[in-house]
């Protein structure tokens, strides 16, 4: 883009020079990313009494969900999984799923959801097109599983196995870069077949560091963890809770995700952030929520009403972006007196342009095509 700034046609001076500036800021800005493993490890040597996750009854501390991880994470090296590796990730919601997350990237590989909830015929197309070798699954999720040849590892049996691992990092002398896959969500394929999308871990810094300032995580806070990992969202919510020294709180599987249900859920629970569609959030009782600071809508057109309603005394967020972008590339902040609905800015080291047919830049209030850039954008498509 620097390349085009001196034939631009449609700026003057004085706006070529704010964009210059603006793009230097983004250069600044994106410097010092970090793998997602690392910037865990990180929090869990800062916090590592505080609990990482729960699920019904369980729950685990950040020194012990790295101490698992790790030591899953040598058992995948010992199965051939490294740098690069693509390893479906099978695991109904529930702490071995976050377990088993971390332990691939640990490892050096990517992960690849596979819902249980999905059609088996959908799990065999992704499974085949990213040519999976090697596959987390959970042991109820196991009988959905389409047979692809590749290695079924069930998470549950695996246990008394890694009691005899060491706790340490799996592969201390193996350079995970941030241009290395960190996972690989399929599209909807509402356009034709699904497509695997590859994301490298350099656009997640930034997604941290947006949340860090403007979620207020500077104490512990408690984030559902809601959304499928089949959906980008839900790294969302895993690096808002995971990345700041919070909880992340793991509904059951069966419940339902809307409703009188799920709001008694997050009472129940004291639930402190959470992320939905406006959809979703619009069937949410708002007086019985007293614990709720943070509300974060996105995927769909949020109405002005729903704003109203919602972020009376609450931080009230819009994020936008598609997967190919590391899951949100701006976020607008709405407060009750909104006047129009907007998807706001550019987060820390993402670029938006709009464009005319000729790929030049359209002055402000002149309609065109939304371009985006940045450290986060994906490598490609399988």
């Amino acid at each position: 883009m620097s390349e085009l700034l001196p034939q631009l046609e449609n700026l003057t001076a004085q706006q070529q020079a704010l964009l210059r500036l603006r793009l230097a800021q983004i250069k600044q800005q994106a410097e010092q990313p970090a793998p997602l493993h690392d910037l865990f490890a990180r929090q869990a040597r800062r916090t590592p009494d505080r609990v990482a996750v729960t699920y019904g009854d369980s729950q685990v501390t950040y020194e012990v969900l790295d101490r698992l991880s790790n030591r899953l994470a040598g058992l995948l090296r010992g199965r051939g999984v490294g740098r690069e590796s693509l390893v479906g990730l099978c695991v109904p919601r529930s702490v071995e799923m976050v377990v088993g997350l971390l332990a691939i990237v640990k490892a050096g590989g990517a992960y690849v959801p596979l819902d249980p909830a999905y059609p088996r015929d959908r799990l065999a197309h992704m499974a085949e097109d990213a040519g999976l070798k090697v596959v987390l699954a959970g042991r109820s999720a196991v009988e959905v599983l389409p047979d692809t040849g590749a290695s079924v590892l069930v998470v549950e049996d695996l246990w008394q196995e890694l009691d005899t691992r060491p706790d340490s990092d799996p592969a201390p002398d193996m350079a995970v870069t941030c241009d290395d896959l960190a996972y690989v969500i399929y599209t909807s394929g509402s356009t034709g077949r699904p497509k695997g999308v590859q994301v490298t871990h350099r656009g997640l810094r930034g997604i941290a560091r947006w949340q860090h300032e403007n979620y207020g995580l500077d104490t512990p806070t408690r984030v559902l963890q809601g959304t499928s990992l089949s959906f980008d969202i839900s790294v969302w919510e895993l690096s808002a809770a995971l990345l700041s020294g919070g909880t992340l709180v793991l509904p059951p599987s069966d419940l339902q995700m809307i409703g009188t249900d799920l709001a008694d859920f997050l009472t129940e629970q004291a639930v402190e952030n959470i992320n939905l569609t406006p959809a979703a959030l619009s069937t949410l009782p708002v007086e019985s929520l007293p614990f709720l600071k943070c509300v974060s809508v996105g995927g769909e057109a949020c109405p002005r009403e729903l704003v109203r309603t919602w972020s009376d005394g609450r931080l009230f967020f819009n994020g936008y972006g598609p997967s190919e972008t590391t899951i949100a590339v701006s976020v607008a902040r709405y407060t009750p007196d909104l006047e129009r609905v907007h998807i706001g800015r550019p987060i820390d080291g993402a670029q938006m342009y709009v464009l005319d047919s000729r790929l030049q830049l359209q002055p402000v209030g002149v309609a065109g095509e939304l371009y985006l850039g940045g450290a986060g954008l994906a490598r490609g498509y399988l």
